[in-house]
């Protein structure tokens, strides 16, 4: 199961890679935190943002919701509970999107 789940990472990280179009850190500090799977505050009350998915338009972006979802176990949690809830989120984008594709087919 863990491999299955491995392999699977490895093909979303792959695919995201390839073909997500590149966001400058400027695009990415222009979002609003809304962008983002989760918001932590580090020491001295600095605002951490995790996982950019939606573009400013606040539509999520296939490529890069893929690639939160390859990357979600790099990141360096705060608060380790963040990293459930920000899978959870990001689960269920890509969960709306099978669906929306199927739909389409």
């Amino acid at each position: 199961m863990q491999v299955r789940i491995f392999a699977v990472i490895l093909l979303l990280v792959y695919i995201s890679t390839a073909s997500a179009e590149n966001w400058s850190r400027r695009y990415i500090e222009s979002l609003p935190d809304s962008a983002f799977a989760s918001i932590e505050t580090g020491q001295g009350g600095k605002k951490i943002r995790h996982l950019p998915h939606h573009n400013l338009q606040g539509d999520v972006d296939i490529p890069h919701l893929k690639s939160a979802l390859g990357r979600i176990h790099q990141v360096k949690w705060i608060d380790h509970a963040n990293h459930a809830k920000a899978k959870a989120h990001l689960d269920k984008h890509y969960k709306d999107y099978k669906k929306e594709r199927a739909k389409s087919r």
